[in-house]
């Protein structure tokens, strides 16, 4: 790689930042390591007392192997466990009962609910606090901000529902990039042309059984189209039968009713979801953006290694942003347990004590996750890490372009009720599918259930 190239792609991840509303501070001189990090004196635990940290399951051996790297050179005790379920609904239940744990994974839409709930302590109480929000995106700092409390630290930011394409169908059914869809509509159009050329079913939506399953496929495909579920500032409701919300339902109503999507899908959860894209028998399908790393690893996905493209922005965004930060608790213990949290959430969710920025750049390199700080997304590893998992590496602006234009569901995801309308949602979607219910009915219901639930919060 030229000096040339690196420095296009410094200025053209700088480009995509600006088009998210990061640009503002994007371009600005980053203050040197030995302000913005900690020393290693710092960081080193004290209390001799355990940290309850919690994840979710991804990685875990990566997570695993953090945490021994903090626990051998900064004398930490953290205790480190995977939790597997519901994971929202679990981490609400140990908050509510006071039970061991101190740091843990949270999306936007249940991080503002934690913290009206009084159980989560703000970043704001860090020591590094000042250092970390100069180092933010503004934008995905506001995103994690409530009340003017920071929500937590970056653990990484995603475009979920980037469209994927396995380019040997793609490309055997007689098809180019020059006939890639521009939008939703177009896409469903495709689809009965793959059907002629022999894919039966070409297409993987985003219709699986989780929490973020089927509704935020619903939430990103509206807003993808030009509409909102929710205000973002109100959260009042948005949807209506003649806009984006209602063509959204039709198109979903007329591929399930020919025959496109098998009803299996409902049940997948996420790791079967990904799993069935990789099998390579699909054609297309909304999936994480930095799960194009792993659909191009030989060793990960056989089937459609080096053969995993993606649609690009032409004038319509694809799917939406999603993320996840590390939050610390507001459970009572002993003050110096206490500090040895803030310690290792500043080391685990910021810089390590040589000032580097030590977790999230594996996390770029292992997975290709981005990330909220700047020195991580302007840093060498970023490009290389996004270059290397494409089939074409010069399409890697084409990607930034994608991220650039991802809109965010702030009217869905940093209101208290989310979670709430989420569970309602996912069943009400599953309902329309199964019991054949009407596109203005599914419309008119949840539009009901928002007004609801911002009366029962007495929002708005």
């Amino acid at each position: 790689m030229t000096k040339i190239r690196d420095d296009l792609s410094r200025r053209d991840v700088l480009k995509a930042s600006a088009g998210l509303g990061l640009g503002a501070a994007a371009s600005a001189t980053l203050l040197p390591t030995a302000v913005l990090g900690a020393d290693a004196g710092s960081l080193k635990a004290e209390s001799g007392q355990p940290v309850y940290f919690r994840g979710w399951e991804y990685r875990t051996d990566i997570v695993q192997d953090n945490v021994n790297r903090y626990n051998k050179e900064m004398n930490g005790k953290i205790d480190y466990a995977t939790v597997t379920g519901d994971y929202p609904a679990l981490m609400e239940k140990d908050l509510i009962a006071k039970a061991q744990l101190d740091l843990f994974y949270a999306n936007p839409s249940q991080a503002v609910r934690f913290l009206e709930g009084g159980w989560v302590m703000p970043a704001n109480e860090l020591p590094a606090y000042d250092s970390i929000v100069a180092d933010m995106y503004p934008n995905i700092r506001d995103a994690w901000t409530h009340k003017g409390k920071l929500l937590g630290l970056s653990y990484f930011i995603s475009v979920r529902g980037t469209m994927v394409v396995n380019l040997d169908k793609y490309n055997k059914a007689g098809f180019g990039e020059g006939d890639y869809p521009k939008t939703w509509s177009e896409l469903y159009s495709l689809l009965y042309k793959l059907r002629d050329k022999g894919e039966k079913q070409p297409f993987l939506p985003h219709w699986f059984n989780e929490w973020f399953g089927i509704a935020w496929g619903y939430a990103l495909e509206v807003m993808n189209r030009g509409g909102s579920v929710a205000d973002p500032e109100t959260h009042k409701p948005m949807l209506t039968v003649d806009g984006p919300a209602g063509a959204t339902l039709e198109d979903w109503k007329k591929i399930w009713k020919d025959g496109f999507v098998p009803e299996e899908l409902l049940s997948y959860n996420e790791a079967s979801y990904i799993g069935a894209f990789r099998s390579g028998r699909y054609v297309i399908s909304p999936q994480q953006i930095y799960d194009i790393k792993q659909f191009n690893d030989p060793q990960k996905s056989p089937e459609i290694a080096g053969k995993t493209g993606f649609l690009p922005y032409q004038g319509q965004s694809w799917g939406m942003i999603d993320s996840a930060i590390y939050m610390m608790t507001s459970r009572k213990r002993p003050a110096d347990q206490t500090d040895d949290l803030k310690r290792f959430a500043s080391w685990y969710g910021y810089k390590d004590q040589n000032g580097d920025c030590f977790v999230a750049n594996r996390w770029m390199k292992e997975s290709m996750l981005f990330s909220a700080y700047k020195e991580v997304m302007e840093g060498p590893q970023a490009a290389a890490s996004i270059k290397s998992s494409l089939v074409k590496p010069t399409d890697y602006e084409k990607l930034l372009e994608v991220y650039q234009h991802t809109p965010y569901p702030k009217g869905i995801f940093n209101v208290v009720w989310a979670e709430e309308y989420n569970s309602w949602m996912k069943e009400k979607l599953f309902a329309f599918f199964l019991k054949d219910l009407a596109v203005a009915d599914v419309i008119n219901e949840t539009n009901e259930k928002i007004n609801q639930l911002n009366k029962k919060y007495k929002l708005g």
